[in-house]
């Protein structure tokens, strides 16, 4: 496979073993999703663009859009789980030392 759909099937069709890649790997498949979109997006707006002559182009441009959207489908709705895990949130007792000894009241108090 050649094009967009071999490099989806190159990059995309395995998750890497290291968790130091999944944002990059996730960013990818997101820059695919969206790729996809404009694709239909363009094959939508040449339909109303081209000739009577030019229907089975327009066909086949159709055609070959949907063949990719499902090559890459698997691909893209592959979510890395770890990438979706709740932000632990700081206590709030840390906050509080924070402030206590925040920069100006340590310069208050050398002054």
């Amino acid at each position: 496979m050649v094009g967009p759909a071999g490099g989806g099937q190159v990059f995309l069709n395995e998750i890497p073993a290291d968790p130091k890649l999944f944002r990059h790997h996730n960013k990818l498949r997101l820059c695919f999703k969206e790729f996809i979109m404009r694709c239909g997006d363009a094959v939508e707006k040449n339909k109303h663009l081209i000739t009577s002559d030019q229907k089975e182009y327009q066909q086949e441009l159709k055609k070959n859009y949907n063949r990719l959207k499902e090559n890459l489908r698997p691909m893209m709705e592959r979510k890395i789980p770890e990438l979706y895990k709740p932000i632990i949130r700081p206590r709030l007792e840390n906050r509080d030392s924070f402030k206590r000894l925040s920069f100006r009241r340590a310069q208050e108090e050398n002054s």
